[in-house]
């Protein structure tokens, strides 16, 4: 095998009026891990190269690109629009309008729904990715059919689809219950294969899970069905976070916290050592024991 070529990076710093870092860019040597630093809940943004370290297959790896500024981010926003989710139709567009209004210069997003107009459809728009606050609250404050039908893990695959041909940080935001139900005329994606979709492409997915309670009435308890456990492992696998929500009142505080999180991570680079064709397993730690570190924990060393 023939040795890494140079890493190219290219990155201008924000300046004091505002104005954000470029898209992190770089030859196909150097894997990027986006990272999250947490005190117990409240976010760590002072952190320096110095107090991270990074191992590919337990192997310290020396990083050879840091920084903590802010950067821009392109992203799915993916709502569930199936008749599950009524009761909250109303929440999603304060919330992800509130979401909308927050984004910075330069985050592109596109907005997706699913289980629409008969349950059969999956719609990410507009076509092209936008700055334009105005056209993606126009987008969330149009009508909306429910459907019956939930094809939770194709929106998915279809949001990395989108977000192939962006550069920088991708990210998928799902919000839903989390219970994969396509229609029968759809090809259903496999949990296992969307994971590794996922971290093939190095899509950060937050995903935002509903906990639903269903009132069986006369004086019986509650049936509760908390969010389909495959919505926290593609979080954890993929370095973005996974939220539960039990009250729709919440939606919009955790819409604005994960903008704050893609806004304030950390972009960590090194060059693999070992291009073998197979899956390694990374771990970034933080000299400070009582924080904790969310980021991507494998790659594909192609």
């Amino acid at each position: 095998m023939s040795s890494p070529t140079p890493v190219v990076l290219i990155a201008s710093l924000m300046c004091a009026a505002g104005l954000q870092q470029a898209p992190f860019r770089t030859t196909t040597d150097i894997v990027p891990v986006y990272a999250t630093v947490l005190d117990k809940d409240r976010l760590v943004t002072d952190l320096k190269q110095s107090d991270f370290t990074i191992t590919d297959n337990g192997k310290v790896q020396e990083i050879t690109f840091f920084s903590n500024e802010v950067a821009p981010f392109s992203g799915v926003v993916m709502l569930d629009r199936s008749g599950s989710m009524f009761s909250y139709q109303l929440a999603i567009r304060e919330a992800a309008s509130a979401f909308v209004r927050q984004l910075f210069p330069d985050d592109l997003v596109r907005i997706g729904s699913f289980g629409d107009n008969g349950g059969n459809r999956i719609v990410i728009r507009p076509s092209a990715f936008t700055d334009s606050k105005g056209e993606l609250l126009e987008i969330l404050n149009a009508p909306i059919g429910l459907g019956n039908t939930s094809p939770v893990f194709i929106s998915i695959d279809q949001s990395i689809t989108a977000l192939l041909q962006r550069s920088g940080r991708r990210v998928v935001v799902i919000f839903s219950d989390g219970y994969d139900a396509p229609a029968k005329s759809l090809m259903a994606v496999k949990p296992k294969d969307l994971i590794d979709r996922a971290r093939q492409a190095d899509v950060l997915v937050y995903a935002l899970g509903v906990v639903r309670v269903e009132d069986r009435g006369q004086g019986r308890a509650p049936r509760v069905t908390p969010p389909d456990p495959i919505l926290e492992q593609l979080a954890k696998e993929t370095g973005g976070s996974f939220f539960e929500l039990r009250d729709s009142s919440d939606l919009t505080r955790l819409f604005t916290r994960v903008l704050e999180e893609l806004h304030r991570q950390y972009t960590i680079g090194f060059v693999p050592q070992v291009r073998d064709g197979k899956v390694h397993t990374i771990q970034v730690k933080v000299n400070n024991k009582d924080l904790t570190v969310r980021a991507r924990q494998s790659y594909f060393a192609r």
